[in-house]
């Protein structure tokens, strides 16, 4: 696919940066990550609060803290399908395994990105130290390679074509375990 194909301003924006530092085009992917996340999960949260302060649901904390979590699950598992998330896809890139260079598992994706709701700064450091591996990276057995740019809607067709499997089981026990734990940091309110 040529440059041409992909008109968005985000994305314009974005390889400009890329071309003035081969660096920091690895970063930019990081960053357009965050934004498109934060642009999937912001608007059912602030629903779900405005709905909740005027008093048209009850919802209780835990049920706020479970919602929450799940959105935070989206985010941490925006690698699952192909182990391109959608900036890397937009960016052309795509998450393997070391040890025989095919595309990442899902567990893996989902290992690599678990420092991010902890670490997510210091990941963006040793992103533009090394662009090919970040903590996560380090963690799962994984890296960044250079792939085929894909229009963002290619989520579709792989979520169409995902059967559901061990690996996301395993993963829905550990998003569930790690959030779990997670939330033990977060007082609690009556």
């Amino acid at each position: 696919m040529s440059e041409t194909e992909y008109k968005g301003i985000l994305h314009k924006e974005v390889n400009k940066l890329a071309e003035i530092n081969p660096r920091l085009h690895r970063v930019s992917s990081m960053l357009l990550d965050h934004i498109i996340m934060i642009m999937v999960i912001a608007p059912p949260m602030i629903f779900l609060m405005i709905v909740a302060a005027n008093g048209i649901l009850e919802i209780s904390n835990t049920t706020f803290y479970v919602f929450f979590f799940f959105m935070m699950f989206i985010y941490i598992n925006k690698d699952f399908f192909n182990a391109k998330s959608p900036a890397k896809r937009i960016l052309g890139y795509q998450v393997i395994n070391r040890k025989n260079g095919q595309p990442a598992t899902e567990l893996q994706c989902l290992v690599r990105n678990l420092t991010i709701a902890i670490a997510w700064p210091l990941e963006v450091i040793i992103g533009l130290i090394n662009p090919e591996r970040r903590i996560g990276d380090f963690l799962a057995n994984t890296k960044i390679i250079a792939s085929e740019k894909e229009k963002i809607k290619s989520i579709w067709t792989d979520l169409k074509n995902t059967k559901l499997n061990v690996n996301f089981i395993v993963i829905l026990i550990i998003g569930g375990l790690y959030f779990y734990g997670l939330s033990l940091f977060f007082p609690r309110m009556n």
